[in-house]
């Protein structure tokens, strides 16, 4: 009788090892994906939109995260950077010429009419939970 408890032990031990291995690390989250304008954006590490003098909305939906939220604006004109964190409001995130809505799974981004002379950068860096996403906007 001994043996064989010694034996189911170990059996129930392997099973128990063997199940927790996994092809899929714990903690790697897969890249978030964005489709803009009905068409499926790049996989790629810096996603850059040349926004018009006038200045522009864009909106930009994530298909394989329900919910995500805005982690930051940032915002730089003649080498001055300015960064505006999400404070209270997690969905939304006003800088000094953009904002930034979350809405489920659909981010808005507005950047304001450029009436100065300068070139603006303007990035927005979403999460959802141990995956981020950034977005950059150049405007003349």
């Amino acid at each position: 009788m001994k043996r064989f408890s010694y034996f189911i032990a170990t059996l129930l031990i392997s099973i128990f090892a063997f199940s927790c291995s996994s092809e899929d690390p714990m903690g790697e989250w897969d890249l978030m994906k964005w489709n803009y304008e009905g068409s499926a954006l790049k996989t790629k590490p810096k996603k850059v939109f040349n926004v018009p003098k006038e200045g522009h909305t864009y909106q930009f939906k994530c298909t394989n995260y329900n919910r995500f939220w805005l982690s930051s604006i940032e915002e730089k004109v003649n080498n001055e950077v300015k960064r505006h964190d999400q404070n209270d409001d997690i969905h939304n995130i006003n800088g000094d010429w953009s904002n930034a809505k979350a809405d489920e799974k659909v981010l808005t981004i507005t950047i304001a009419p450029n009436m100065s002379d300068a070139k603006r950068y303007t990035e927005v860096e979403v999460t959802a939970g141990d995956v981020f996403d950034s977005f950059y906007f150049e405007q003349e």
